[in-house]
Protein backbone atom coordinates (compact mmCIF):
# COMPACT_ATOMS: atom_id res chain seq x y z
CA UNK A 1 0.00 0.00 0.00
CA UNK A 2 1.39 3.39 -0.80
CA UNK A 3 0.43 5.40 1.79
CA UNK A 4 2.42 8.91 0.43
CA UNK A 5 0.44 8.69 -2.63
CA UNK A 6 -3.19 8.15 -0.85
CA UNK A 7 -2.26 11.23 1.41
CA UNK A 8 -1.41 12.82 -1.59
CA UNK A 9 -4.52 12.06 -3.37
CA UNK A 10 -6.64 12.92 -0.56
CA UNK A 11 -4.79 16.34 0.21
CA UNK A 12 -5.40 17.38 -3.65
CA UNK A 13 -8.63 16.24 -4.04
CA UNK A 14 -11.26 18.85 -4.39
CA UNK A 15 -14.42 18.52 -2.14
CA UNK A 16 -16.30 16.73 -4.63
CA UNK A 17 -13.62 13.93 -5.37
CA UNK A 18 -12.73 13.77 -1.02
CA UNK A 19 -16.32 13.08 -0.31
CA UNK A 20 -16.32 10.20 -2.65
CA UNK A 21 -12.98 9.32 -1.52
CA UNK A 22 -13.80 9.59 1.88
CA UNK A 23 -17.43 7.83 1.21
CA UNK A 24 -15.56 4.65 -0.05
CA UNK A 25 -12.80 4.32 3.06
CA UNK A 26 -15.90 3.95 5.34
CA UNK A 27 -17.45 1.60 3.68
CA UNK A 28 -20.62 2.84 2.55
CA UNK A 29 -19.90 2.38 -1.68
CA UNK A 30 -18.34 -0.25 -3.58
CA UNK A 31 -15.56 -0.45 -5.65
CA UNK A 32 -17.84 -0.73 -8.63
CA UNK A 33 -19.67 2.47 -7.61
CA UNK A 34 -16.27 4.00 -6.74
CA UNK A 35 -14.66 3.99 -9.47
CA UNK A 36 -17.76 4.43 -11.68
CA UNK A 37 -18.38 7.93 -10.01
CA UNK A 38 -14.74 8.96 -9.98
CA UNK A 39 -14.74 8.99 -13.72
CA UNK A 40 -17.79 10.77 -13.47
CA UNK A 41 -16.21 13.70 -11.52
CA UNK A 42 -12.94 13.78 -13.34
CA UNK A 43 -10.85 11.31 -10.88
CA UNK A 44 -7.73 10.20 -12.65
CA UNK A 45 -7.10 6.52 -13.04
CA UNK A 46 -3.87 7.05 -10.64
CA UNK A 47 -5.70 8.75 -8.05
CA UNK A 48 -8.55 6.09 -7.98
CA UNK A 49 -5.96 2.77 -8.05
CA UNK A 50 -4.17 5.03 -5.06
CA UNK A 51 -7.05 4.99 -2.87
CA UNK A 52 -8.02 1.38 -3.97
CA UNK A 53 -4.44 0.22 -2.76
CA UNK A 54 -4.98 1.82 0.64
CA UNK A 55 -8.62 1.35 1.14
CA UNK A 56 -8.52 -2.22 0.49
CA UNK A 57 -10.37 -4.20 -3.01
CA UNK A 58 -14.04 -5.78 -2.10
CA UNK A 59 -15.55 -8.46 -3.98
CA UNK A 60 -17.16 -6.44 -6.49
CA UNK A 61 -15.27 -6.73 -9.41
CA UNK A 62 -17.68 -7.03 -12.57
CA UNK A 63 -17.03 -4.61 -15.32
CA UNK A 64 -20.18 -5.24 -17.45
CA UNK A 65 -19.78 -4.40 -20.58
CA UNK A 66 -18.24 -6.99 -23.16
CA UNK A 67 -16.22 -4.94 -26.24
CA UNK A 68 -16.30 -7.68 -28.77
CA UNK A 69 -12.94 -9.05 -28.01
CA UNK A 70 -10.67 -5.67 -28.74
CA UNK A 71 -9.03 -4.36 -31.91
CA UNK A 72 -6.15 -6.56 -32.60
CA UNK A 73 -5.37 -8.68 -35.02
CA UNK A 74 -8.18 -7.56 -37.47
CA UNK A 75 -7.96 -7.09 -41.08
CA UNK A 76 -7.87 -4.10 -43.25
CA UNK A 77 -11.03 -3.95 -45.41
CA UNK A 78 -14.50 -5.99 -46.24
CA UNK A 79 -17.94 -4.41 -45.46
CA UNK A 80 -20.29 -5.27 -42.43
CA UNK A 81 -24.07 -5.48 -42.44
CA UNK A 82 -25.80 -4.56 -39.07
CA UNK A 83 -29.74 -4.85 -38.07
CA UNK A 84 -31.19 -2.43 -36.32
CA UNK A 85 -34.69 -1.29 -34.68
CA UNK A 86 -36.61 0.17 -37.87
CA UNK A 87 -36.09 3.93 -36.99
CA UNK A 88 -39.07 6.83 -35.82
CA UNK A 89 -40.70 7.88 -39.12
CA UNK A 90 -41.49 11.34 -37.67
CA UNK A 91 -38.10 12.16 -36.38
CA UNK A 92 -35.84 11.25 -39.67
CA UNK A 93 -32.02 11.70 -38.65
CA UNK A 94 -32.35 14.76 -36.54
CA UNK A 95 -29.93 14.97 -33.52
CA UNK A 96 -31.78 16.61 -31.36
CA UNK A 97 -34.93 15.22 -32.01
CA UNK A 98 -34.56 11.32 -32.35
CA UNK A 99 -36.07 9.10 -30.05
CA UNK A 100 -35.40 5.09 -30.87
CA UNK A 101 -32.92 2.61 -30.47
CA UNK A 102 -32.29 2.33 -34.47
CA UNK A 103 -32.19 6.44 -34.87
CA UNK A 104 -29.63 6.49 -32.11
CA UNK A 105 -27.55 4.01 -33.69
CA UNK A 106 -27.39 5.48 -37.07
CA UNK A 107 -26.37 9.38 -36.05
CA UNK A 108 -23.46 8.33 -33.84
CA UNK A 109 -21.35 7.05 -36.58
CA UNK A 110 -20.78 10.02 -38.07
CA UNK A 111 -21.78 12.55 -34.81
CA UNK A 112 -19.33 12.19 -31.81
CA UNK A 113 -20.17 12.74 -27.98
CA UNK A 114 -18.02 15.55 -25.91
CA UNK A 115 -18.36 12.09 -23.17
CA UNK A 116 -17.48 8.65 -24.64
CA UNK A 117 -17.91 5.28 -23.64
CA UNK A 118 -15.26 3.50 -20.90
CA UNK A 119 -14.07 -0.14 -21.70
CA UNK A 120 -16.56 -1.08 -18.58
CA UNK A 121 -20.16 -0.28 -20.10
CA UNK A 122 -19.36 3.60 -18.74
CA UNK A 123 -18.52 6.91 -19.44
CA UNK A 124 -15.12 7.80 -19.64
CA UNK A 125 -12.35 10.00 -21.63
CA UNK A 126 -12.29 8.47 -24.95
CA UNK A 127 -14.51 10.41 -27.23
CA UNK A 128 -14.18 14.64 -28.01
CA UNK A 129 -13.13 15.37 -24.37
CA UNK A 130 -10.21 13.93 -22.57
CA UNK A 131 -10.80 15.29 -19.57
CA UNK A 132 -13.13 17.17 -16.94
CA UNK A 133 -13.49 18.62 -13.18
CA UNK A 134 -15.75 20.14 -11.49
CA UNK A 135 -15.57 23.38 -9.22
CA UNK A 136 -15.23 22.83 -5.21
CA UNK A 137 -19.38 23.13 -4.88
CA UNK A 138 -19.92 21.31 -8.86
CA UNK A 139 -21.65 24.75 -10.21
CA UNK A 140 -18.94 25.13 -12.70
CA UNK A 141 -17.41 21.73 -14.96
CA UNK A 142 -14.75 22.39 -17.48
CA UNK A 143 -14.08 20.15 -20.15
CA UNK A 144 -10.55 19.64 -21.71
CA UNK A 145 -11.01 18.71 -25.87
CA UNK A 146 -9.22 16.51 -27.90
CA UNK A 147 -6.72 18.25 -29.91
CA UNK A 148 -6.43 17.28 -33.46
CA UNK A 149 -9.64 16.69 -34.32
CA UNK A 150 -11.47 17.77 -37.77
CA UNK A 151 -14.81 17.74 -39.07
CA UNK A 152 -15.68 15.41 -41.77
CA UNK A 153 -15.46 19.05 -44.26
CA UNK A 154 -11.73 19.54 -42.95
CA UNK A 155 -12.62 22.36 -40.51
CA UNK A 156 -11.28 22.14 -36.83
CA UNK A 157 -13.42 20.39 -34.26
CA UNK A 158 -13.34 23.50 -31.61
CA UNK A 159 -14.93 24.37 -28.15
CA UNK A 160 -17.18 26.84 -30.10
CA UNK A 161 -19.07 23.53 -31.68
CA UNK A 162 -19.49 22.34 -27.80
CA UNK A 163 -20.91 25.77 -26.81
CA UNK A 164 -23.28 25.56 -30.05
CA UNK A 165 -24.74 22.40 -29.41
CA UNK A 166 -25.21 22.98 -25.87
CA UNK A 167 -27.15 26.01 -26.30
CA UNK A 168 -28.83 24.13 -28.88
CA UNK A 169 -29.83 21.32 -25.93
CA UNK A 170 -30.95 24.12 -23.87
CA UNK A 171 -33.57 25.52 -26.47
CA UNK A 172 -34.90 22.07 -27.22
CA UNK A 173 -35.07 20.70 -23.80
CA UNK A 174 -32.53 17.68 -24.53
CA UNK A 175 -31.64 16.40 -20.83
CA UNK A 176 -30.18 20.37 -19.99
CA UNK A 177 -33.61 21.50 -18.70
CA UNK A 178 -33.12 23.39 -15.32
CA UNK A 179 -28.96 22.80 -15.81
CA UNK A 180 -28.12 25.45 -17.27
CA UNK A 181 -29.05 28.37 -19.58
CA UNK A 182 -28.40 29.50 -23.25
CA UNK A 183 -25.10 31.15 -23.23
CA UNK A 184 -23.96 29.21 -20.16
CA UNK A 185 -20.54 27.73 -22.01
CA UNK A 186 -17.17 29.84 -21.83
CA UNK A 187 -14.76 28.84 -24.73
CA UNK A 188 -11.38 30.85 -23.31
CA UNK A 189 -9.64 28.69 -26.18
CA UNK A 190 -9.83 26.19 -28.99
CA UNK A 191 -9.63 23.15 -26.61
CA UNK A 192 -11.32 24.50 -23.25
CA UNK A 193 -15.26 24.71 -22.60
CA UNK A 194 -16.54 25.63 -19.19
CA UNK A 195 -19.85 25.31 -18.39
CA UNK A 196 -21.79 27.15 -15.76
CA UNK A 197 -24.22 25.73 -14.11
CA UNK A 198 -28.09 26.98 -13.05
CA UNK A 199 -27.21 25.47 -9.98
CA UNK A 200 -24.69 22.51 -8.33
CA UNK A 201 -25.16 19.18 -10.50
CA UNK A 202 -22.99 16.46 -9.81
CA UNK A 203 -23.66 14.29 -12.92
CA UNK A 204 -22.96 17.16 -15.47
CA UNK A 205 -20.97 14.52 -17.22
CA UNK A 206 -23.58 11.54 -17.89
CA UNK A 207 -25.50 14.37 -19.68
CA UNK A 208 -22.91 15.60 -21.80
CA UNK A 209 -22.41 11.83 -22.84
CA UNK A 210 -22.50 9.06 -25.00
CA UNK A 211 -25.96 7.98 -22.54
CA UNK A 212 -28.08 11.27 -23.21
CA UNK A 213 -28.35 10.26 -27.19
CA UNK A 214 -29.16 14.28 -28.03
CA UNK A 215 -26.31 15.43 -27.05
CA UNK A 216 -24.04 14.47 -30.01
CA UNK A 217 -21.65 17.64 -30.97
CA UNK A 218 -22.38 19.27 -34.19
CA UNK A 219 -20.79 21.66 -35.81
CA UNK A 220 -21.45 25.70 -34.73
CA UNK A 221 -23.74 26.89 -37.70
CA UNK A 222 -25.53 23.26 -37.35
CA UNK A 223 -29.54 24.16 -36.84
CA UNK A 224 -32.57 22.30 -34.97
CA UNK A 225 -34.19 20.53 -37.18
CA UNK A 226 -31.11 20.00 -39.55
CA UNK A 227 -30.76 16.24 -40.46
CA UNK A 228 -27.63 14.27 -41.22
CA UNK A 229 -28.75 13.31 -44.35
CA UNK A 230 -29.58 16.51 -45.64
CA UNK A 231 -26.39 17.72 -44.15
CA UNK A 232 -23.93 14.57 -44.05
CA UNK A 233 -21.23 15.61 -41.30
CA UNK A 234 -19.11 14.87 -38.28
CA UNK A 235 -16.24 14.23 -36.64
CA UNK A 236 -16.58 9.77 -36.43
CA UNK A 237 -15.00 7.15 -38.02
CA UNK A 238 -18.08 7.07 -40.55
CA UNK A 239 -19.24 9.21 -43.72
CA UNK A 240 -23.11 8.77 -44.57
CA UNK A 241 -23.39 8.35 -48.75
CA UNK A 242 -26.57 7.25 -48.18
CA UNK A 243 -29.98 6.94 -46.49
CA UNK A 244 -33.28 5.38 -47.57
CA UNK A 245 -36.16 6.96 -45.53
CA UNK A 246 -38.51 4.25 -47.04
CA UNK A 247 -36.35 0.95 -45.85
CA UNK A 248 -34.18 3.12 -43.26
CA UNK A 249 -31.22 1.80 -44.92
CA UNK A 250 -28.25 3.73 -44.52
CA UNK A 251 -24.55 3.37 -46.33
CA UNK A 252 -21.38 4.75 -45.25
CA UNK A 253 -17.71 4.77 -46.13
CA UNK A 254 -14.84 4.90 -43.61
CA UNK A 255 -13.64 8.44 -42.88
CA UNK A 256 -9.79 8.62 -43.46
CA UNK A 257 -8.88 11.48 -40.82
CA UNK A 258 -10.60 9.85 -38.01
CA UNK A 259 -8.73 10.90 -35.11
CA UNK A 260 -9.34 7.70 -33.24
CA UNK A 261 -6.65 5.82 -35.64
CA UNK A 262 -7.27 3.17 -38.40
CA UNK A 263 -10.87 2.13 -39.73
CA UNK A 264 -10.42 -1.53 -40.94
CA UNK A 265 -13.50 -1.77 -42.31
CA UNK A 266 -14.33 0.05 -46.06
CA UNK A 267 -17.80 0.78 -45.35
CA UNK A 268 -20.95 -0.48 -43.02
CA UNK A 269 -24.49 -0.79 -43.76
CA UNK A 270 -27.08 -0.42 -40.90
CA UNK A 271 -30.57 -1.84 -42.07
CA UNK A 272 -33.59 -1.40 -40.56
CA UNK A 273 -36.27 -3.74 -39.44
CA UNK A 274 -39.63 -3.20 -38.43
CA UNK A 275 -40.04 -6.69 -36.28
CA UNK A 276 -37.62 -8.09 -33.95
CA UNK A 277 -38.49 -11.56 -34.99
CA UNK A 278 -37.22 -10.42 -38.82
CA UNK A 279 -34.04 -9.27 -37.38
CA UNK A 280 -33.26 -12.50 -35.50
CA UNK A 281 -34.00 -14.55 -38.53
CA UNK A 282 -31.78 -12.39 -40.61
CA UNK A 283 -29.05 -12.71 -38.21
CA UNK A 284 -29.82 -16.50 -37.64
CA UNK A 285 -29.67 -16.43 -41.50
CA UNK A 286 -26.25 -14.35 -41.67
CA UNK A 287 -27.77 -11.76 -44.00
CA UNK A 288 -26.56 -9.49 -41.65
CA UNK A 289 -23.20 -9.37 -40.02
CA UNK A 290 -25.21 -7.97 -36.18
CA UNK A 291 -27.81 -8.01 -34.82
CA UNK A 292 -28.39 -4.33 -33.07
CA UNK A 293 -30.68 -5.69 -30.01
CA UNK A 294 -32.84 -8.82 -29.67
CA UNK A 295 -34.57 -10.53 -26.79
CA UNK A 296 -34.48 -13.17 -24.65
CA UNK A 297 -37.45 -15.70 -25.66
CA UNK A 298 -37.37 -14.87 -29.33
CA UNK A 299 -33.55 -14.68 -29.49
CA UNK A 300 -32.77 -18.37 -28.44
CA UNK A 301 -31.51 -19.75 -31.37
CA UNK A 302 -29.07 -16.89 -31.16
CA UNK A 303 -28.07 -17.85 -27.68
CA UNK A 304 -27.30 -21.37 -28.85
CA UNK A 305 -25.70 -20.58 -31.57
CA UNK A 306 -22.01 -21.56 -31.50
CA UNK A 307 -20.99 -19.23 -34.01
CA UNK A 308 -22.42 -16.01 -32.46
CA UNK A 309 -20.27 -14.29 -30.35
CA UNK A 310 -23.22 -11.92 -27.32
CA UNK A 311 -22.71 -8.41 -26.35
CA UNK A 312 -24.34 -8.05 -22.84
CA UNK A 313 -23.29 -4.57 -21.85
CA UNK A 314 -24.42 -2.88 -18.28
CA UNK A 315 -28.37 -2.32 -18.40
CA UNK A 316 -30.90 -0.46 -16.50
CA UNK A 317 -33.19 -0.80 -19.30
CA UNK A 318 -36.83 -1.06 -18.49
CA UNK A 319 -40.29 -0.29 -19.36
CA UNK A 320 -42.47 2.38 -18.03
CA UNK A 321 -46.37 1.93 -18.12
CA UNK A 322 -47.23 5.74 -17.86
CA UNK A 323 -50.80 7.13 -17.25
CA UNK A 324 -52.00 10.81 -18.16
CA UNK A 325 -52.44 12.04 -15.11
CA UNK A 326 -54.36 15.33 -16.52
CA UNK A 327 -56.30 14.35 -19.61
CA UNK A 328 -59.38 14.04 -20.28
CA UNK A 329 -59.86 15.93 -17.15
CA UNK A 330 -62.44 13.46 -15.78
CA UNK A 331 -60.71 10.47 -17.12
CA UNK A 332 -59.99 7.62 -14.26
CA UNK A 333 -56.22 8.01 -14.82
CA UNK A 334 -56.29 11.54 -13.24
CA UNK A 335 -56.95 9.75 -10.00
CA UNK A 336 -53.75 8.14 -8.29
CA UNK A 337 -55.98 5.84 -6.42
CA UNK A 338 -56.40 4.46 -9.90
CA UNK A 339 -52.99 4.63 -10.89
CA UNK A 340 -51.95 2.60 -7.40
CA UNK A 341 -54.79 -0.39 -8.20
CA UNK A 342 -53.22 -1.17 -11.53
CA UNK A 343 -49.66 -1.18 -9.73
CA UNK A 344 -51.09 -3.76 -7.33
CA UNK A 345 -52.86 -5.91 -10.46
CA UNK A 346 -49.14 -6.36 -11.65
CA UNK A 347 -47.56 -9.62 -11.59
CA UNK A 348 -43.70 -8.81 -11.65
CA UNK A 349 -42.60 -11.99 -11.46
CA UNK A 350 -44.40 -13.24 -13.91
CA UNK A 351 -43.11 -10.99 -16.12
CA UNK A 352 -39.63 -11.82 -15.21
CA UNK A 353 -40.23 -15.65 -15.81
CA UNK A 354 -42.36 -15.34 -18.76
CA UNK A 355 -40.73 -12.59 -21.30
CA UNK A 356 -37.33 -12.91 -20.08
CA UNK A 357 -37.01 -16.45 -18.39
CA UNK A 358 -34.93 -14.46 -15.25
CA UNK A 359 -32.89 -12.22 -17.67
CA UNK A 360 -34.23 -9.78 -15.56
CA UNK A 361 -35.37 -8.44 -11.78
CA UNK A 362 -37.98 -7.22 -10.52
CA UNK A 363 -38.53 -3.59 -10.13
CA UNK A 364 -40.63 -1.60 -7.73
CA UNK A 365 -42.49 0.99 -9.76
CA UNK A 366 -39.97 3.76 -9.61
CA UNK A 367 -36.67 3.83 -12.15
CA UNK A 368 -33.76 4.01 -9.69
CA UNK A 369 -31.86 0.99 -10.35
CA UNK A 370 -30.37 -0.99 -6.82
CA UNK A 371 -26.94 -0.89 -8.07
CA UNK A 372 -26.86 2.48 -7.79
CA UNK A 373 -24.55 4.07 -4.54
CA UNK A 374 -27.69 6.63 -3.84
CA UNK A 375 -30.71 3.88 -3.86
CA UNK A 376 -32.40 3.59 -0.76
CA UNK A 377 -33.59 -0.15 -0.18
CA UNK A 378 -35.99 0.91 2.48
CA UNK A 379 -37.55 3.75 1.39
CA UNK A 380 -40.43 1.60 -0.22
CA UNK A 381 -41.57 -1.85 0.59
CA UNK A 382 -42.13 -3.85 -2.72
CA UNK A 383 -45.30 -3.70 -4.21
CA UNK A 384 -46.68 -6.33 -4.97
CA UNK A 385 -50.07 -8.30 -6.78
CA UNK A 386 -52.97 -7.74 -4.64
CA UNK A 387 -56.05 -8.20 -6.36
CA UNK A 388 -58.28 -7.53 -3.32
CA UNK A 389 -55.98 -4.04 -2.59
CA UNK A 390 -56.70 -3.08 -6.17
CA UNK A 391 -60.07 -3.48 -6.19
CA UNK A 392 -60.98 -1.72 -2.85
CA UNK A 393 -58.24 1.34 -4.04
CA UNK A 394 -61.07 1.03 -7.68
CA UNK A 395 -63.91 1.08 -4.88
CA UNK A 396 -62.55 4.26 -2.79
CA UNK A 397 -61.89 6.16 -6.24
CA UNK A 398 -65.07 5.41 -7.21
CA UNK A 399 -64.83 2.80 -9.63
CA UNK A 400 -66.05 -0.09 -7.78
CA UNK A 401 -67.60 -0.94 -11.10
CA UNK A 402 -64.59 -1.28 -12.92
CA UNK A 403 -62.93 0.58 -16.45
CA UNK A 404 -62.29 -0.11 -19.80
CA UNK A 405 -59.40 1.64 -21.65
CA UNK A 406 -57.47 0.90 -24.36
CA UNK A 407 -53.59 0.25 -24.14
CA UNK A 408 -51.65 1.64 -26.92
CA UNK A 409 -48.21 0.26 -26.90
CA UNK A 410 -45.54 0.29 -29.95
CA UNK A 411 -44.06 -3.36 -30.96
CA UNK A 412 -40.02 -3.48 -29.66
CA UNK A 413 -39.39 -6.80 -28.58
CA UNK A 414 -41.66 -7.94 -25.50
CA UNK A 415 -43.63 -5.20 -25.26
CA UNK A 416 -46.60 -6.20 -26.78
CA UNK A 417 -46.48 -9.27 -24.63
CA UNK A 418 -45.91 -7.39 -21.88
CA UNK A 419 -48.89 -5.30 -22.18
CA UNK A 420 -50.62 -8.62 -22.83
CA UNK A 421 -49.63 -9.74 -19.20
CA UNK A 422 -50.87 -5.93 -18.00
CA UNK A 423 -54.15 -6.94 -19.49
CA UNK A 424 -55.01 -10.18 -18.12
CA UNK A 425 -53.62 -9.24 -14.40
CA UNK A 426 -55.65 -6.20 -14.62
CA UNK A 427 -58.95 -8.16 -15.78
CA UNK A 428 -59.30 -9.98 -12.55
CA UNK A 429 -59.94 -5.85 -10.85
CA UNK A 430 -62.59 -5.29 -13.00
CA UNK A 431 -60.16 -3.33 -15.25
CA UNK A 432 -60.82 -3.82 -18.81
CA UNK A 433 -57.10 -2.80 -20.66
CA UNK A 434 -57.67 -3.57 -24.78
CA UNK A 435 -54.64 -3.95 -26.19
CA UNK A 436 -53.77 -1.70 -29.65
CA UNK A 437 -50.01 -2.42 -30.84
CA UNK A 438 -48.62 0.35 -33.61
CA UNK A 439 -45.50 -0.32 -34.90
CA UNK A 440 -43.02 1.60 -33.51
CA UNK A 441 -41.96 3.60 -36.09
CA UNK A 442 -45.25 5.62 -35.87
CA UNK A 443 -45.91 4.84 -32.63
CA UNK A 444 -43.93 7.96 -30.68
CA UNK A 445 -45.98 11.08 -32.94
CA UNK A 446 -49.09 8.71 -32.34
CA UNK A 447 -49.17 7.87 -28.97
CA UNK A 448 -46.64 8.65 -26.75
CA UNK A 449 -45.61 12.46 -26.84
CA UNK A 450 -46.32 14.53 -29.84
CA UNK A 451 -45.98 17.33 -27.53
CA UNK A 452 -49.51 19.42 -28.25
CA UNK A 453 -52.03 19.88 -25.54
CA UNK A 454 -55.47 17.84 -25.37
CA UNK A 455 -57.17 18.26 -28.48
CA UNK A 456 -55.01 21.11 -29.91
CA UNK A 457 -52.96 21.22 -32.56
CA UNK A 458 -49.09 20.53 -32.50
CA UNK A 459 -46.26 22.74 -30.50
CA UNK A 460 -48.89 24.24 -28.84
CA UNK A 461 -48.41 22.77 -25.07
CA UNK A 462 -50.15 24.52 -22.39
CA UNK A 463 -47.80 25.03 -19.23
CA UNK A 464 -47.75 21.87 -17.29
CA UNK A 465 -48.95 20.08 -19.75
CA UNK A 466 -46.41 18.79 -22.24
CA UNK A 467 -47.54 15.55 -23.78
CA UNK A 468 -51.17 16.21 -24.24
CA UNK A 469 -51.25 14.46 -27.23
CA UNK A 470 -50.36 11.06 -25.40
CA UNK A 471 -52.87 8.30 -24.85
CA UNK A 472 -54.46 7.73 -21.63
CA UNK A 473 -52.35 5.06 -20.97
CA UNK A 474 -49.78 3.02 -23.01
CA UNK A 475 -45.71 1.52 -22.65
CA UNK A 476 -42.98 2.82 -24.01
CA UNK A 477 -39.23 1.88 -23.64
CA UNK A 478 -36.46 3.83 -21.69
CA UNK A 479 -32.88 2.89 -22.82
CA UNK A 480 -29.86 2.20 -20.04
CA UNK A 481 -28.25 5.56 -18.45
CA UNK A 482 -25.72 4.94 -15.69
CA UNK A 483 -27.69 7.41 -13.31
CA UNK A 484 -31.71 7.94 -13.82
CA UNK A 485 -31.23 11.76 -13.98
CA UNK A 486 -33.31 11.90 -17.52
CA UNK A 487 -35.74 9.27 -16.05
CA UNK A 488 -36.66 11.78 -13.64
CA UNK A 489 -36.69 14.74 -15.51
CA UNK A 490 -37.78 15.01 -19.37
CA UNK A 491 -39.65 11.61 -18.11
CA UNK A 492 -41.19 12.93 -15.32
CA UNK A 493 -40.47 16.54 -14.32
CA UNK A 494 -43.18 19.06 -14.76
CA UNK A 495 -43.16 20.28 -18.56
CA UNK A 496 -40.56 17.63 -19.50
CA UNK A 497 -40.29 17.21 -22.90
CA UNK A 498 -40.68 13.14 -22.47
CA UNK A 499 -43.44 13.79 -19.95
CA UNK A 500 -46.10 11.80 -21.68
CA UNK A 501 -47.87 11.22 -17.69
CA UNK A 502 -48.30 14.92 -17.67
CA UNK A 503 -47.15 14.70 -14.61
CA UNK A 504 -47.18 17.94 -12.65
CA UNK A 505 -46.30 18.12 -8.97
CA UNK A 506 -43.99 20.68 -7.70
CA UNK A 507 -43.21 18.84 -4.28
CA UNK A 508 -41.55 15.88 -6.78
CA UNK A 509 -40.02 18.55 -8.64
CA UNK A 510 -37.87 19.89 -5.44
CA UNK A 511 -36.83 16.47 -4.94
CA UNK A 512 -35.77 16.11 -7.89
CA UNK A 513 -33.72 19.39 -8.05
CA UNK A 514 -32.35 18.61 -4.33
CA UNK A 515 -31.04 15.47 -5.83
CA UNK A 516 -29.03 16.51 -8.82
CA UNK A 517 -27.65 19.83 -6.73
CA UNK A 518 -26.08 17.23 -4.20
CA UNK A 519 -22.60 16.67 -5.12
CA UNK A 520 -22.40 13.75 -2.53
CA UNK A 521 -23.60 10.02 -2.15
CA UNK A 522 -25.05 11.28 1.33
CA UNK A 523 -26.76 14.01 0.01
CA UNK A 524 -28.03 12.33 -3.57
CA UNK A 525 -29.35 9.58 -1.03
CA UNK A 526 -31.57 11.40 1.03
CA UNK A 527 -33.45 12.79 -1.88
CA UNK A 528 -33.50 9.83 -4.34
CA UNK A 529 -35.27 7.53 -1.17
CA UNK A 530 -38.06 10.84 -1.05
CA UNK A 531 -38.24 10.38 -4.82
CA UNK A 532 -38.68 6.48 -4.57
CA UNK A 533 -41.57 7.54 -2.22
CA UNK A 534 -42.85 9.68 -3.98
CA UNK A 535 -43.18 8.12 -7.43
CA UNK A 536 -44.71 5.09 -6.10
CA UNK A 537 -47.39 7.24 -4.23
CA UNK A 538 -48.57 9.56 -6.70
CA UNK A 539 -47.84 6.45 -9.88
CA UNK A 540 -47.35 8.49 -12.53
CA UNK A 541 -46.38 5.77 -14.21
CA UNK A 542 -45.46 2.21 -13.45
CA UNK A 543 -42.08 0.49 -13.94
CA UNK A 544 -42.19 -3.71 -13.62
CA UNK A 545 -38.67 -4.76 -14.02
CA UNK A 546 -35.18 -4.10 -15.16
CA UNK A 547 -33.99 -6.26 -18.13
CA UNK A 548 -30.59 -7.42 -19.22
CA UNK A 549 -29.76 -6.49 -22.73
CA UNK A 550 -28.63 -8.30 -25.49
CA UNK A 551 -26.49 -7.38 -28.60
CA UNK A 552 -24.06 -9.89 -30.82
CA UNK A 553 -22.18 -10.86 -33.74
CA UNK A 554 -20.64 -13.13 -36.20
CA UNK A 555 -17.54 -14.69 -34.27
CA UNK A 556 -15.78 -13.70 -37.55
CA UNK A 557 -16.15 -9.99 -35.86
CA UNK A 558 -13.92 -8.35 -33.78
CA UNK A 559 -13.71 -4.56 -31.92
CA UNK A 560 -17.35 -3.48 -31.16
CA UNK A 561 -18.61 -2.02 -28.79
CA UNK A 562 -22.58 -1.51 -27.46
CA UNK A 563 -24.70 0.36 -25.31
CA UNK A 564 -27.94 -0.55 -23.87
CA UNK A 565 -29.12 2.43 -25.15
CA UNK A 566 -28.65 1.22 -28.87
CA UNK A 567 -25.11 2.39 -29.60
CA UNK A 568 -23.30 0.56 -31.57
CA UNK A 569 -19.65 1.68 -32.43
CA UNK A 570 -17.87 0.54 -35.38
CA UNK A 571 -14.90 2.33 -35.54
CA UNK A 572 -12.58 -0.18 -34.15
CA UNK A 573 -14.60 -3.08 -35.66
CA UNK A 574 -13.16 -5.76 -38.32
CA UNK A 575 -13.20 -9.10 -39.84
CA UNK A 576 -11.10 -11.09 -37.86
CA UNK A 577 -7.60 -12.12 -39.85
Amino acid sequence: MDIKRFDWTRKNANPVELDLIESYAQGKISRRSFVKRGTMVGLSVPAMGAVIAACGDDDDTTTGGDGGGGGGGLQMGGSLTVAIQQGDANSGLDPLNMLDLGTYAVLSQSFEYLVGLASDGNIGPTSLATGWSPNDDGTVWTFNLREGVMWQDGTPFTSADVAATVDRMVIAGAGLAGVVSEGAVETPDDLTAVVNLDAANGNLPVLLSIYNAQSLITPADFSDGSTLDARPAGTGPWILDSFDANTFTVNYSRNENWWGGTVHLDSITLQGFESAGTRIAAMAAREVDMIQQFGFIDGKNLLNDDSFSLLTPPSANHRQLWFNTQLPADGPYTNPLVRQAIGHCLDRNQMVDTLFEGQAIVANDHPIHPTLPFFDEDATPQRTRDIEMAKQLLSDAGYADGISSTLQVGDPLEIPDLAAIVSQNCAEAGINLEVSVTPNADFYGEYWCAGASWGAQPDTAAPGIPCGASAEIGIVDYGHRPVPDIFLTRALQTDGDWNSSNYANADYDALVTQYQSAIDVDGQKTAIGQIQVKIQEDAPALYPYFYNYLSGHDSSIGGVEVTALGHVQLGKAGFKA
